[in-house]
């Protein structure tokens, strides 16, 4: 009867161990977010840039017109939820300015002499405010 106990409990131990969800690894997940924002952004041409935790993607594509190129972006978790529908700028750009907030920036109107004609904005992904930088 002593013998069986130890097989009883390495049988328990790796049943529970079987029964733990898979996890997926980084680049399947870049695949699936990759997917996901080509659909949603409607192009193949799309860049994925994960937060420094990869709590969230900031995806975005470019057009190709150099005159006024238009930038749309969106922001998703890794279940592929869309955090920040999709916006766009003109002649723009987006970057992560912190783990919970994207900084974009985009040129408006002609510049005067000895002022800046960007506009710059930092929105927080987990509730949406936007502020002016």
């Amino acid at each position: 009867m002593p013998l069986k106990t130890p097989y009883v409990l390495s049988f328990l131990i790796l049943m529970l161990m079987g029964c733990q969800p898979k996890k997926m690894d980084q680049s399947e997940i870049n695949k699936n977010m990759l997917s996901k924002a080509q659909t949603v952004l409607k192009s193949d041409n799309v860049q994925i840039i994960p937060n420094d935790k990869n709590t969230y993607y900031l995806c975005f594509t470019k057009s190709e017109n150099m005159v006024k190129q238009k930038l749309s972006y969106i922001v998703l978790d890794p279940k592929e939820n869309i955090i920040v529908p999709v916006k766009t700028l003109i002649d723009g750009n987006v970057s992560w300015l912190d783990e919970n907030h994207i900084k974009t920036s985009q040129k408006m109107g002609i510049a005067q002499q000895g002022a800046s004609n960007v506009i710059r904005y930092s929105i927080d992904v987990t509730t949406g405010n936007t502020t002016k930088l």
